[in-house]
């Protein structure tokens, strides 16, 4: 690491700064990792322009179409946001109809948010290619080589939770 940067200069960030030790070289898996992480997150934007929504709305939409009906607040929650934040969220999901508000069925007080129909076919209609494709891909794997692959996923995820859930 260079030691040429001190605070308040104007010289620009460069990757020789990174520290040399402990950085193992990139693998093939840890890019093709990367990759398959990137072009998710291109697929979600994609995704979010079909539907015409931002990225807090398709999550929310998500959350929805996976778990069902969920008040405001429980979407609040989930989304990691205020529950007026949350309120903005339901307007414009109802706004575009991809949403829509009903009675509670135990407490009238409440609402709960339901997924427009035509709104999960059209996510759905998107998605299935996806789905489908990997499932097929699955398929197509001897079971040793699933078995290999799944340990190998479930040990990135527990890298990813463990940081994830750092302080």
């Amino acid at each position: 690491m260079t030691d040429a940067r001190k605070s308040g200069s104007t010289t620009p960030w460069s990757r020789d700064e990174l520290p040399e030790s402990g950085m193992p070289e990139v693998s093939p898996i840890s890019q093709q990792l990367r990759e398959v992480d990137a072009l998710s997150r291109a697929f979600e934007r994609r995704l979010g322009s079909v539907l015409t929504v931002n990225q807090t709305d398709l999550t929310a939409m998500e959350h929805l179409i996976q778990d069902g009906p969920l008040t405001p607040s429980e979407l609040a929650t989930r989304l990691k946001v205020s529950t007026a934040a949350s309120t903005l969220v339901v307007d414009r999901l109802v706004a575009l109809g991809h949403a829509e508000r009903h009675p509670h069925e135990r407490d009238r007080r409440k609402i709960v948010v339901v997924p427009a129909r035509a709104s999960v076919d059209r996510t759905v209609q998107e998605l299935l290619p996806v789905i489908l494709g990997v499932a097929a891909i699955v398929e197509e794997m001897p079971e040793a080589d699933r078995e290999v692959v799944s340990t190998f996923l479930d040990r990135v995820a527990d890298v990813y939770r463990t940081a994830a859930s750092a302080p």
